[in-house]
């Protein structure tokens, strides 16, 4: 049986990667995350992922990071809160490579789209918007060798 897109890239996932996100924020203004990101195999299978790096946000400067874990359920690439395991995204990938999702938190939008990229990079952009938000992200994950 051959494997789905979505399988294909959680079985590629494991190991570290570069990241740079460029950041448009309506409130702070524009700015940028340069760092590495770890994708860890856990006992139960799933993979903590974490990054570390510096944030450059409007005049503010200094080291950051975050927290996910990422689960294969099915064909579905599952994004959750480390700890408490609520959903932050549910993506399936096409066989273009291409998957999206949008995620409600009352009153803030997350919008998101992954890409696989033909040289094995992974894009990840988010449109976040409502009241009490207003921020683009465009993450570019590159596999290190």
């Amino acid at each position: 049986m051959a494997t789905s897109p979505t399988q294909s890239l959680f079985d590629a996932l494991s190991g570290i990667w570069t990241l740079r996100r460029e950041i448009e924020d309506a409130r702070f203004g524009a700015g940028t995350f340069e760092g590495r990101a770890t994708f860890a195999t856990q006992p139960d299978g799933t993979l903590l992922y974490e990054e570390h790096g510096e944030l450059r946000l409007g005049a503010w400067r200094g080291p950051a990071w975050r927290r996910w874990v990422y689960a294969l359920e099915g064909d579905t690439l599952m994004i959750r809160y480390p700890g408490t395991g609520v959903e932050l995204h549910a993506l399936r990938l096409g066989e273009g490579g291409v998957a999206t999702h949008v995620h409600v938190c009352n009153p803030d939008r997350y919008s998101a789209e992954l890409k696989r990229l033909p040289g094995g990079e992974i894009s990840l952009a988010y449109d976040v918007t409502g009241p009490a938000k207003d921020y683009r992200l465009r993450t570019m994950l590159t596999p290190e060798t």
